[in-house]
């Protein structure tokens, strides 16, 4: 059953002159797991509002073959804002249910009832048989359990870890029954073992998927058709990743191959159409002594009929171009990103001896030692929670350790790029960030265009970026810098695919030490020589 159809939808936003989105037609139906991929800045976030209703596309339709479909979103930027413990949050979603529930909870560990609290527990135990509450807190439970979420069911939802609360409203939206989900980004708070999970999941799940990823393994392990939006079209392919960038590899040479083609037959038929041009306009009567007698009418009919041909092939180039035109194909502009040329060593970076730290009564690293050399490029592992960024910020000095010591080879310049992007100024222009670096506006501009940020956007402040944009910009930020150890947490998030490749092309460049995390497997198998699971 075909849940819902986008037709030739349009939209441009009001102080835009060109659409973001230019006739778009999708279907999404039961059981399709559709992976929209596309760069930074192409239109997928104003895609997702208009399914969502948040948006009113500016021409076509949005149809429904039944009853309208219920649809659950899942945000990039999940902020529970709620008190209390993780059962609870689920069991409030519906708020009549759940104010029964707890009563009955509150009063029943009451000591010594009053008549009328007696009187009122029993009023509420009517209540709750009468509902059918046990089948309630059932189905809350069945998804704590298929969220694995179970134990930590009593756990205040204000302590988990983005990864955690990423499954927590997965299940609060799973508990809404959805025709349709729509993730944004689902993986990018999740540790390596949850990502698996999810994709296990998503396998087995029923309904339809509607997803916005730029992970390559995740898509491939999960996509049964890739929707590609580029200049506001949407190319649709079944199939996962790797079969899609087959595809697009296989027709972009067959693209090329037809159109070398045809600009060798056009060629070829301009040689011909000129030539023939060329000996009719030798001809010239007035320069000959036969007169006009037999010879001449020979040879003028014969540049006659030369300047003829030479007209009918010009208008069957005509014809080719205008009725049967071969576009050349668009490859992906070979653009390249470079960190600041550091000398390569093979000395200690860093030593961390008898390392000790806590959050209140909470050891995160006790008699921890480690050792940082040369031009490493170490990938931290581990569970959300195991300490990957507090080691980074203890490497910062954000954090101080509680015992041991932490030292620093002389002239070691750090650069720290935070997954929560706190470390940029939401009110500061983009172009005043980046030219703090003291590197001439030409260079800052054309390092913007190489990773896909438009001019226009060095004006504007950078509360008004997108997360991919602001991501683009820390980067941005360290490649100006002259730094020789780069500590990268998570700095694939948000960023479309060709920004992460040219990441880790770079990286693999780079001279200098790189601690990282990050739960990008691909990403992770390109660049990392070593790795510390914590």
């Amino acid at each position: 059953m075909q849940f819902i159809q986008l037709r030739n939808i349009h939209y441009c936003y009001p102080d835009q002159y060109l659409s973001t989105l230019a006739g778009i037609d999708l279907v999404i139906a039961e059981g399709e797991k559709i992976a929209l991929i596309g760069t930074n800045g192409s239109g997928k976030t104003t895609l997702l509002r208009i399914i969502l209703q948040d948006l009113e596309p500016t021409q076509g339709e949005i149809l429904y073959p039944g009853d309208k479909p219920i649809i659950a979103f899942l945000p990039q930027d999940i902020r529970l804002g709620t008190e209390g413990c993780v059962r609870d949050f689920l069991l409030s979603l519906q708020a009549d249910k759940y104010k029964i529930i707890r009563a009955i909870e509150r009063l029943s560990a009451t000591r010594d009832l009053s008549l009328q609290q007696a009187t009122d527990l029993a009023s509420l135990w009517y209540e709750y048989h009468a509902q059918n509450l046990a089948d309630w807190e059932k189905e809350v439970n069945s998804i704590l359990a298929g969220m694995d979420l179970l134990s930590m069911a009593e756990r205040e939802c204000e302590s988990l870890s983005g990864g955690e609360s990423t499954r927590l409203q997965l299940a609060a939206l799973l508990l809404k029954k959805p025709d349709i989900l729509i993730l944004d980004e689902p993986t990018n708070h999740l540790d390596m073992q949850h990502i698996m999970w999810l994709e296990n999941w998503l396998n087995s799940y029923s309904g339809a998927v509607l997803y916005v990823s730029h992970d390559k393994k995740f898509i491939d392990n999960t996509a049964t058709k890739i929707a590609d939006l580029r200049a506001g079209k949407l190319q649709i392919r079944m199939g996962n990743y790797s079969s899609f960038s087959r595809d697009k590899a296989d027709l972009q040479q067959h693209q090329l191959i037809q159109y070398r083609e045809r600009q060798k037959l056009i060629g070829n038929l301009q040689q011909a159409a000129q030539k023939r041009r060329s000996w009719a306009h030798s001809f010239q009567p007035e320069t000959r002594s036969e007169g006009r007698g037999a010879v001449y009418e020979s040879v003028y009919n014969a540049a006659r009929t030369q300047m003829q041909q030479a007209r009918n092939i010009e208008r069957r180039i005509h014809m080719l171009k205008e009725r049967y035109p071969v576009e050349r194909p668009k490859f992906d502009l070979e653009r390249k990103l470079e960190f600041a040329k550091v000398q390569q060593s093979s000395r200690v970076l860093i030593n961390i001896s008898a390392m000790g730290f806590a959050y209140d009564d909470l050891w995160i690293f006790r008699d921890f030692y480690f050792e940082l050399s040369g031009s490493e490029r170490l990938w931290l592992s581990g569970a959300n929670g195991c300490g990957k960024t507090t080691l980074l910020k203890l490497i910062t000095a954000e954090l101080i350790p509680q015992e041991g010591q932490i030292s620093y080879a002389p002239r070691l310049r750090i650069a720290y790029y935070r997954q929560d992007l706190k470390l940029l100024d939401q009110t500061q222009a983009v172009s005043d960030y980046l030219l703090n670096s003291g590197k001439d506006e030409t260079h800052v501009h054309n390092l913007m265009g190489c990773i896909g940020l438009k001019d226009s956007l060095a004006r504007e402040q950078m509360g008004s970026l997108s997360w991919g944009e602001q991501a683009k910009v820390q980067i941005l930020g360290i490649l100006l810098g002259d730094y020789n150890l780069l500590l990268l947490d998570e700095p694939t998030n948000h960023l479309d695919m060709r920004s992460r490749d040219m990441l880790a092309e770079a990286l693999e460049q780079y001279h200098g030490a790189v601690i990282f995390v990050s739960h990008d497997r691909a990403f992770i198998q390109k660049i990392a020589t070593r790795e510390l699971c914590l």
